[in-house]
């Protein structure tokens, strides 16, 4: 069974959940056992990693939360356009999700539930994991929607200037965002400053 249990984490990236476990032909009352003897630790309900591992906290809350996309700050800083290691961890959801459930750290931003994975890829979290999370036009459409949300202004205005003014960002696709989240007057007016 410890066999079974190391290549389950082998596979997963050492991050397994209890379900998987059950899907090898294990039952629940073992995980206690790999426990005690040093196998898994249990970082979350229903979510356990190998003892050896160093916890990464966004590709677990991730895990638990399916339809949290990073963004803000915390995508700025999974594209390494952000020097700062994020305090609180900027996530957005659609409107009526219920997050009563998340981490304090967690703050949370809502939109239409038709716009939630506007933008969406993948990033490596600083772990190597991988999780969805917003693209540069989308955080910058973002920023530009909601400019009252306790994100730090100089951090934003550094960031805006920087992938537009170096043309990290396709132009075509942040209009096309921009009228999807209704922030064309705010994206024009910040490229005539930029431009």
């Amino acid at each position: 069974m410890e066999d079974k249990i190391k290549n389950l984490l082998k596979q997963n990236n050492g991050i397994i959940t209890t379900k998987q476990i059950e899907g090898i032909g294990i039952s629940r009352v073992h995980i206690k056992q790999f426990i005690e003897s040093g196998i898994i630790e249990r970082v979350e309900k229903g979510i356990y990693i190998a003892r050896d591992m160093i916890e990464d906290e966004f590709y677990i809350f991730q895990m638990k939360n399916n339809n949290a996309i990073f963004s803000y700050n915390t995508a700025m800083y999974f594209h390494g356009e952000t020097e700062r290691t994020p305090h609180e961890i900027d996530v957005t959801v659609y409107s009526g999700y219920n997050t009563q459930r998340f981490p304090k750290n967690i703050r949370v931003h809502y939109v239409k539930k038709e716009n939630l994975n506007l933008g969406v890829i993948t990033l490596e979290t600083p772990y190597g994991f991988n999780v969805k999370a917003y693209n540069l036009e989308r955080i910058v459409c973002d920023i530009l929607k909601g400019r009252n949300i306790g994100i730090d202004k100089e951090q934003t205005n550094k960031f805006i200037r920087n992938v537009l003014k170096n043309k990290k960002v396709d132009i075509s696709k942040i209009y096309k965002y921009a009228r999807e989240l209704k922030c064309v007057k705010q994206l024009e007016a910040v490229m005539e400053w930029i431009i």
